[in-house]
């Protein structure tokens, strides 16, 4: 089974939340939580201080941080953070299947819908309407009670919306830093969690290594669950159950490979490997037996972004 002519060059889009995705999900985070703590601060004292004086000192007050608050510190975190968000959403939707996307999308969608959105459709129309009030005028007093339960209802929704949106960018961050380019796997112990590949030319390191250590679970986390198997004689086999007792019969005799990956060809989810594997075993009288193969391997990338074999055939090139 060969893919060369139906697929292309290598691809990179295995790459997990790196460079310029992981610092704007950093910068959002930041920023997100930055605006949440402004909004935070309105809905919980200055919003009721400023409803606790008269309407006349409260609407000049209140029209003066209006003015005010549109400085380039705020508007450069406020739209800034918008910006990374829209960015960062339109990548979720081009790598969905990269560790943290859909805490991406949910975050940057919370952000400028709950942040930027409620705020030009409804907290700045009352600004501006505010704007135009005089204090001093006797329906003042009933257009500031207004004003106060309207916009720190609304503003209520902001805090919400930031504030959840700085969570999901902490947790898109967790999950690309726990995501394993190579997890950390201590091969003199065999019950250990088992390295996954995160590339697709990481899989024969992988595999090498977790077989050398005689950790058949672990390699078989390298399969998919209907992976097809060639044996040396040509028969395939299928599924877990019948690639789990050739692999222990490899372990039983004590092999150990090394392998060299000759190229890897990578379109979309799948990726296809040719592999020369090196090492030794030991045959029934228990001589040391050199082995050599050269291997073709076709893999697939999962929704957590690893790499699992869906056809392997040690002897493909031989």
């Amino acid at each position: 089974m060969c893919l060369e002519g139906d697929i292309g060059e290598n691809d990179t889009s295995n790459v997990g939340m790196k460079g310029p995705i992981f610092a704007l999900t950093f910068i959002s985070a930041l920023g997100s939580g930055l605006v949440a703590g402004i909004f935070f601060a309105f809905s919980t004292f200055i919003m009721r201080a400023l409803g606790s004086v008269s309407s006349t000192s409260g609407i000049a007050a209140m029209q003066s941080i209006n003015v005010i608050v549109l400085n380039r510190w705020f508007l450069a975190v406020f739209f800034g953070t918008a910006a990374c968000c829209l960015v960062l959403v339109v990548a979720a939707f081009l790598h969905w299947q990269r560790p943290g996307a859909p805490y991406l999308l949910l975050a940057g969608s919370l952000y400028l819908t709950g942040t930027i959105l409620v705020t030009i459709a409804f907290n700045v129309p009352l600004n501006d309407s505010l704007a135009t009030v005089d204090p001093a005028t006797a329906d003042a007093t009933s257009t500031w009670t207004n004003y106060l339960k309207t916009w720190t209802l609304w503003n209520h929704v902001r805090t919400v919306a930031a504030l959840a949106a700085t969570v999901l960018f902490i947790v898109a961050l967790c999950r690309a830093s726990s995501s394993p380019d190579v997890t950390r796997s201590n091969m003199s112990s065999p019950t250990t969690l088992a390295a996954l590949a995160n590339g697709p030319e990481d899989w024969p390191q992988i595999f090498e290594r977790h077989l050398n250590a005689g950790d058949l679970d672990a390699v078989m986390t390298l399969h998919e669950p209907a992976a097809h198997f060639v044996t040396e004689s040509g028969e395939t086999l299928i599924g877990h159950d019948a690639i789990r007792k050739v692999l222990r019969g490899l372990m039983a005799a004590k092999t150990h490979f090394q392998n060299r990956v000759v190229r890897a060809v990578t379109i979309g989810e799948i990726a296809q490997l040719y592999t020369d594997f090196e090492g030794t075993r030991q045959d029934d009288p228990g001589n040391t037996v050199p082995i050599h193969t050269k291997a073709i391997e076709v893999l697939r990338r999962q929704p957590d972004g690893n790499w699992k074999l869906i056809m392997g055939d040690p002897n493909g090139r031989e």
